[in-house]
């Protein structure tokens, strides 16, 4: 009976736990992420999000886009000269300063 108990304890903390975590997962998207949580990322993962920002929702003529050398040569230390004068801001708040100083 004890094991059986402590089987059902497990199982049950770990589908609360999953749940708990899928939620933040849908929550913590690039487009909901504050500059603070981009300056504490592991620099590997700021070129990513600086390259979905600048492709999402942008329109460029003939079919251009930003190359993710440009992204991270360019986009990714300038973002970040952002986030530290406005760390609260989200980083999206960003995307059309980021821009236009990488699509010339």
């Amino acid at each position: 009976m004890n094991t059986r108990f402590k089987t059902f304890a497990a199982l049950l903390s770990g589908a609360l736990l999953f749940s708990a975590t899928s939620v933040q997962a849908q929550e913590n998207t690039p487009e909901n992420m504050t500059c603070a949580e981009f300056i504490n990322l592991n620099p590997k993962a700021m070129s990513p999000i600086a390259f979905w920002m600048l492709q999402d929702k942008t329109v460029y003529r003939g079919g251009d886009t930003v190359s993710l050398n440009e992204t991270t040569t360019v986009g990714v230390p300038q973002l970040i000269e952002f986030c530290k004068q406005q760390p609260q801001e989200k980083v999206y708040a960003f995307k059309d300063k980021l821009h236009d100083l990488v699509v010339k």
